[in-house]
């Protein structure tokens, strides 16, 4: 090789090396954290709880993420839990099965496909699921959800002085509670009054003082509550639930602060008293504990 040829090799080598570290430069690392939220449907009715979903993503080092949620169809929620890759770009494809026995008698299976995208402040996608109740008596049942486009953000606490809630606006976060995989999921949407939350949806998993009663991962849809007008609100909401063998009263206390940015925050707990239909005697007794809360648009 001659001493020009060297040089122009040489050369060319270098130029390409230059190139590649620049492209490399221009990929940002796949994000890394906890992310929440969902999506909330507006009004309620039987068709729209089918489009309502929460979702929580831990995204950790080296692309893996853990994924829990639930996708509500017309006879239920379905279970969602499952470990992604996430590509350079942040995209992800999560396909999956999960059962599950939360009634006596009944096994709930779900088959899902949740996809999206996922950056450094949030993210967003699609997701569908089809919900299996195979009773030990009885027909089986199969519902399906919509395909609901959601939104996570970054879990966060209050960023800016208290404020006046926001207009008709939806906002995602999580509450500091473990999942399987990730954390427990928030979303909620405020009036077009800037005065109430008509909608505030969050999943939690109780522990029972005796042990006498399985848990799994719950939800809650609290009912519309007013807002004052600095931004704080606190809702008490107490109803029972009967089932074959137990009646469960539950509690369930919310409180928080809209903040000057259109972000909130707060605490919530939930208690079920768990009494035998037969005799009405005290089974248990499962609480969350005070666990809080934050959301942001």
């Amino acid at each position: 090789m001659t001493p020009r040829l060297r040089r122009v090799v040489a050369t060319t080598i270098a130029a390409g090396a230059a190139s590649a570290a620049v492209a490399h430069g221009q990929i940002a690392p796949t994000p890394t954290g906890n992310f929440g939220g969902g999506a909330i449907a507006v009004p309620v009715d039987e068709d729209t709880v089918a489009r309502d979903m929460l979702l929580s993503i831990r995204a950790r080092s080296g692309g893996r993420a853990g994924v829990d949620g639930q996708i509500f169809t017309s006879c239920g929620a379905g279970t969602i839990k499952g470990e992604a890759k996430l590509a350079a770009d942040g995209s992800f494809t999560l396909r999956g099965e999960t059962r599950r026995r939360p009634v006596v008698g009944v096994t709930e299976t779900t088959t899902f496909v949740v996809r999206g995208t996922l950056a450094a402040g949030g993210g967003s996608g699609t997701a569908r699921g089809t919900l299996k109740l195979d009773p030990r008596r009885g027909a089986t049942k199969t519902c399906k959800s919509k395909t609901v486009s959601w939104t996570v953000r970054r879990a966060s606490g209050p960023s800016a002085a208290p404020g006046p809630a926001p207009a008709a606006a939806t906002l995602y976060g999580l509450t500091s509670q473990k999942a399987s995989r990730a954390r427990h999921a928030v979303v909620l949407f405020t009036g077009s009054g800037a005065r109430s939350i008509e909608r505030f949806l969050f999943s939690f998993r109780s522990r029972c003082d005796r042990g006498r009663v399985v848990v799994y991962d719950e939800q809650n849809f609290s009912p519309e509550f007013d807002v004052a007008a600095d931004g704080s609100f606190r809702d008490v909401e107490r109803f029972r639930l009967t089932f074959a063998d137990v009646v469960v009263a539950t509690t369930v206390v919310v409180r928080g602060q809209f903040d000057r940015v259109g972000g909130a925050a707060g605490k919530l707990s939930v208690t079920e008293r768990v009494s035998s239909r037969r005799t009405g005697k005290r089974v248990d007794i499962c609480r969350t504990g005070v666990r809080s809360w934050a959301v942001t648009p």
